[in-house]
């Protein structure tokens, strides 16, 4: 059994922001591992809730915020911030309420990021971003969920390397219509130098889009940054198969990451 709990608390900004997430904390005794899921740019869904489930079953802690009510966004491509960095403080801040917390083990915490979120773990997994967070110890796991590959090492704020000791998941949709190439993410990795390409894994769903875990009716989404920058429309279609296929590695990834009932 999972208990379920709605809590605040305070980004690492000057002021900080008051973040609202939603706690799930499987039953049982000793402190376990816990994984931060950070949502993309529409904002909070139930595709969270895919992922949390099963992290749940397995034994580990699971908090989902939503970045954007505490400023006031509206989500989408001209509603959520001007870069994903500034929302780093708000990851920091999770980990830190997390780690003081008694259910949690503070040398297991990871994060799962969708989308924008998916490039905020990217960042986080990088020793020039992880800097400035609270005691320096990094994430024990990290997975990014279609981040745009293309964006990495190439525009400003997306520095990529140099990373810290933890693994990395990205996985893909060769589909999806920001990179435009099924290969984005493995090409991505392959350009690293040796050691960090040691940390990171890749997998690529065949036939899937951007979004391939969020449930509902496909739709088209502008984005400026869609097709490796040249802008327009992006279809974002749920496949049922691909989902599930994520789900099961983020489970596998964490639980061997980070300990858990099922480990």
């Amino acid at each position: 059994m999972t208990s379920l709990h709605y809590v605040a608390f305070a980004s690492l900004h000057q002021p900080p922001l008051t973040i609202a997430a939603r706690l799930r904390v499987p039953q049982g005794g000793a402190p376990r591992g816990a994984v931060i899921l950070l949502h993309g740019s529409a904002g909070p869904s139930e595709r969270e809730d895919g992922y949390a489930r099963p992290l749940n079953q397995a034994g580990l802690v699971t908090l989902e915020l939503d970045q954007w009510s505490a400023r006031g966004l509206g989500g989408g491509a001209s509603g959520r911030p001007r870069t994903v960095a500034e929302t780093l403080p708000d990851l920091y801040g999770a980990r830190a309420w997390l780690g003081a917390r008694s259910e949690v083990d503070p040398g297991a915490i990871g994060v799962l990021g969708f989308s924008f979120g998916a490039v905020a773990a990217m960042l986080a997994a990088t020793r020039a971003r992880h800097a400035g967070a609270p005691g320096g110890t990094p994430f024990a796991a990290l997975m990014a969920l279609y981040p745009i590959c293309h964006l990495y090492n190439r525009a400003p704020g997306f520095e990529f390397g140099d990373l810290v000791d933890a693994p990395l998941m990205i996985v893909t949709g060769a589909l999806d219509g920001y990179d435009d190439d099924p290969q984005a993410g493995p090409k991505l990795v392959a350009s690293l130098s040796p050691s960090d390409r040691a940390k990171v894994r890749c997998e690529v769903m065949a036939g899937a889009h951007h979004g391939f875990d969020m449930p509902g009716e496909a739709r088209q989404a502008p984005d400026p940054a869609s097709h490796r920058g040249a802008g327009g429309f992006v279809l974002m279609a749920y496949d049922a198969a691909a989902a599930a296929r994520a789900h099961a590695l983020a489970v596998e990834f964490f639980l061997e990451a980070l300990g858990g009932a099922a480990a």
